[in-house]
């Protein structure tokens, strides 16, 4: 049920949009139409299937973002093919799973005779008000699915701990693997046995020949993949690791758990974990709870990647799970203890309903229309607007297209303008109408979408390639977005044109291919 009030709850404050607008996402949706259309055609040769897909649609990017979550989804997406807003309902309903596993804590040892079901399913349904849990909710992104499959993953490490026996192990150490190649950051899962022996001085564990021979096979199963995404990926991060990152992440997690539970819940976290520690029937689970937040706090300051909110995903159900546990604590302290309870409750999740209430509806850019435009005449695209907006014209095609590989949606930043593998140093390649029409006419251009968030252009060349098409030969028609302000300026060339698709390979989209050959 909780990925049914997961969906109903995004659907009902307009999260649900027929356009991606995160630049993740419509890379996510790629990535796994690439492996669906992969199975679709019998599994030919991954490398030349991967070039030229991306070849198509520049979007592709298995080799940045481990393959676990995408090799799940893609025998699904081989049979129905979803579009981006099949896509977008999808991961709005697994969004709302992790809420499970805090209804499997809260059945766990002593707390089962105080009615913990109940508190349970409270537990839960809170946990899909947060304000990090709703906006997930609203995107397709691997962050929900992480925390997800580490969950179960510290699931089946408790198993293992309270009776050990190899399959247990293997079992916890597939779901370990899988968090990983769902996303880097599922590592952090990983760190929960070291934590949950430590806190229990149980060293003779660690003596169990068992444990580490699952240690090892999740170790083939993880590193061989590594070793390449790291010689892709050289270079790409934000961060040093060091002391002074470290530091940066702790803030950025402690104030993204703030923002979202407040200092009461905090509070009560707390109180929680204290009472639960003195209770030896749900100490277990209480440890289990503390091993997750702080191998995920932990994680995030080792390893240099962005400081974004919902990297803390992972540790909130467990989060939750003391915070319901102290409100359980709290309400046996006196016979109007459950009035305290009720108030302390709603100033926890008051903040988080009134957020969600005031939420404005997710964009909507027109891409499937845009798309629809680009079957009909089919060729070279170039697509030029931010990040997200580009990514979501591109997923768009893609879902179009249908696997017949008759559309090219290409960068008009790839063409009109040159920049780093990070975008900077950004500079103009044309300097003139006339120079960018002459680059659209060499590459045998069919068509061009321009998107204007909130009426602004996206880049310097953006004005460029406007002025461009609008010299004779196209016929253009500007539409305002179906959701949000902005509009989408879609020209077609009235005369075809044979498009010249071999020197795609040619722009600066090139890296890309050669980083796939790498991954594959």
């Amino acid at each position: 049920m909780s990925g049914w009030a997961s969906l109903a709850l995004a659907a009902t404050t307009g999260g649900l949009s027929h356009s991606f607008l995160d630049p993740d996402e419509s890379a996510h949706y790629v990535n796994t139409l690439f492996l669906a259309d992969w199975l679709r055609a019998g599994c030919p040769s991954p490398m030349g299937f991967a070039r030229d897909f991306y070849a198509h649609f520049p979007k592709l990017s298995i080799g940045h973002w481990p393959p676990g979550w995408y090799g799940l989804l893609a025998p699904l997406f081989a049979v129905i093919r979803p579009s981006p807003f099949g896509a977008a309902l999808l991961s709005a309903f697994v969004a709302g799973l992790p809420a499970l596993i805090i209804l499997w804590a809260m059945e766990r040892g002593a707390m089962e005779r105080a009615g913990a079901r109940r508190w349970g399913v409270a537990a839960a349904f809170a946990y899909l008000l947060l304000p990090i849990v709703a906006n997930e909710a609203r995107y397709v992104r691997l962050d929900q699915p992480v925390a997800l499959v580490a969950g179960l993953a510290a699931m089946a490490w408790f198993a293992a701990s309270a009776r050990p026996t190899l399959c247990r192990y293997l079992l916890f150490g597939a779901l370990a693997a899988f968090a990983t190649l769902t996303k880097g950051n599922g590592a952090l899962v990983m760190l929960v046995p070291a934590l949950d022996i430590l806190m229990a001085a149980r060293w003779r564990q660690l003596a169990d020949g068992r444990l580490w021979l699952a240690a090892a096979a999740t170790l083939l199963v993880v590193a061989p993949w590594y070793y390449v995404s790291f010689k892709i990926a050289a270079g790409g991060f934000n961060y040093a690791p060091g002391l002074p990152y470290a530091w940066l992440s702790l803030q950025a997690d402690g104030a993204a758990i703030l923002a979202n539970l407040g200092w009461a819940g905090i509070a009560v976290a707390a109180f929680g974990a204290g009472a639960g520690w003195r209770d030896e029937a749900s100490r277990p689970i209480i440890r289990l709870a503390i091993a997750m937040i702080l191998a995920t706090l932990l994680f995030q300051a080792a390893i240099p990647v962005a400081l974004e909110d919902r990297y803390v995903l992972p540790a909130i159900p467990w989060l939750v799970v003391l915070i319901a546990r102290g409100l359980i604590a709290l309400a046996r302290l006196h016979r109007w203890a459950p009035v305290a309870v009720g108030l302390v409750a709603a100033l926890i999740v008051g903040p988080a309903v009134a957020t969600l209430a005031t939420t404005a509806p997710k964009p909507d850019i027109g891409a499937t229309g845009v798309a629809e435009r680009m079957r009909a005449a089919p060729g070279i695209w170039l697509i030029d607007g931010r990040a997200g907006g580009e990514g979501a014209m591109i997923a768009a095609a893609a879902y179009a297209d249908g696997g017949r590989r008759t559309i090219w949606a290409a960068r008009a930043s790839q063409w009109l303008s040159t920049s780093d593998f990070m975008g900077r140093d950004y500079r103009l390649s044309v300097h003139r109408p006339a120079e960018a029409r002459a680059v659209l006419d060499g590459l045998g251009v069919r068509g061009v979408v321009s998107i204007a968030e909130k009426g602004r252009l996206a880049y310097p060349h953006s004005a460029l390639l406007r002025g461009a098409i609008a010299l004779p030969g196209f016929v253009a028609q500007d539409r305002p977005f179906p959701r949000g302000a902005g509009s989408t300026l879609i020209a077609t060339r009235l005369a075809p044109i044979v498009p010249q698709a071999g020197r795609l390979a040619s722009g600066s989209g090139s890296t890309g291919v050669a980083a796939m050959g790498k991954a594959f």
